[in-house]
């Protein structure tokens, strides 16, 4: 599992996935969102499954009943955006 607080912080500096605020939290994704869009547990995902929610949106993935739900409602494939983001963050550090 991935853990970087140096990319939770690009990841925070994104506006909402949903609504384009800017100030958001970095939300994980839920194995089973990235497994589905990509089986579900209730384990969340490592930092390179980390998408930038407000804090609304952020509490709506959370009490919505099912995550994949939530994003299917929003049109919002997360984990499209998470790999797209972690690669390009990963590809520039990694030099």
């Amino acid at each position: 599992m991935i853990k970087s607080r140096a990319y939770l912080k690009i990841v925070r500096n994104f506006p909402c996935l949903v609504c384009r605020v800017p100030g958001v939290d970095a939300h994980h994704l839920r194995r089973g969102v990235s497994g589905v869009l990509r089986g579900f547990s209730m384990k969340a995902s490592g930092d390179d499954m980390a998408v930038p929610l407000c804090r609304e949106h952020h509490m709506e993935s959370h009490t919505h009943g099912n995550e994949l739900d939530f994003w299917i409602t929003h049109g919002v494939d997360p984990v499209d955006w998470a790999i797209r983001n972690y690669e390009q963050w990963n590809q520039k550090n990694s030099q």
